[in-house]
């Protein structure tokens, strides 16, 4: 009688902890598969948040990252806030899902790397990078663009990607329209840009650069810039400007005085013409 009693609740209990496992099967084989790597997230983490944020997440733009978070679950929040990035800061979406160019991994990695501060592991940061050719001085500023490489890459490469080709931030290849495109970049990289994720780099306005360091920025710019094509079907008239210019008004002119002429010879044969008869 007992055992009747008991064995439904047996297999219910048995029917719960199968279900159980099932449950919990997913989750332990999700948590494992996304596993940061602290190595990789050092390198990512100086591609992408030193800019902002310091080395070792000290603070520079960005937020102090080197104290501990007041959550319970800083990881989740972490992830969150890079991911999605912040609204009304300088901080943008970094996840693929969201627009930026991260994917879940690369961010699960950058976290490893932040949680490793403090720690016995500390991943080595990059050394700075220098150009692979010599860049020839440019005009309209006085800045080194080869000291203007290694500053763009670790400061704006982030967002407007290793050779300026754009990627959260604009495109710096196009040349600029303006007179003096070495003033218009000087002014923006100082000032920043408001309503955009364009911050101050002057340390006359709050950020981390000298004025030199920003002209030698401009330099470097200006030296990967190039003119924008014609659209298709535009005639471009190629050599010396002026004088080809000259030379097509002048044929204009002439061929147009031509015209006259032969017009006012027939006319005067006309007039002749007609008092003969």
């Amino acid at each position: 009688m007992r055992v009747r009693t008991y064995r439904p609740l047996v297999f219910l209990g048995v029917a719960l902890l199968g279900l159980a496992v099932l449950l919990a099967a997913p989750v332990q084989a999700q948590e494992g598969e996304g596993e940061g790597d602290p190595e990789r997230g050092a390198v990512i983490f100086a591609e992408n948040c030193a800019v902002c944020h310091g080395e070792r997440g000290e603070g520079r733009i960005g937020a102090t990252l080197s104290d501990i978070f007041v959550t319970l679950d800083a990881d989740t929040m972490l992830k969150q806030v890079i991911s999605e990035g912040r609204e009304g800061t300088f901080m943008p979406a970094w996840s693929q899902e969201y627009g930026g160019p991260l994917t879940e991994q690369e961010i699960n990695d950058v976290i490893a790397y932040i949680e490793s501060w403090g720690t016995t592991y500390e991943p080595p940061a990059p050394a700075p990078p220098r150009p692979e050719v010599e860049i020839p001085p440019v005009p309209d500023v006085e800045g080194d663009p080869n000291q203007g490489y290694t500053i763009f890459q670790q400061n704006c490469a982030a967002c407007h990607g290793k050779e300026g080709e754009g990627r959260i931030g604009a495109t710096l290849k196009t040349v600029f329209a303006g007179i003096e495109p070495g003033a218009y970049l000087i002014e923006t990289i100082s000032h920043g840009r408001e309503g955009t994720l364009m911050p101050a780099w002057s340390q006359e306005y709050g950020g981390p650069l000298t004025e030199k360091e920003i002209n030698d920025v401009a330099a470097y710019i200006l030296s990967i810039q190039q003119p924008t094509p014609p659209p298709q079907g535009e005639v471009v008239l190629r050599g010396s400007g002026w004088p080809l210019l000259v030379l097509l008004l002048a044929s204009v002119v002439i061929i147009f005085a031509l015209g006259v002429a032969v017009q006012r010879g027939r006319s005067a044969e006309k007039s002749g013409e007609s008092e003969g008869h």
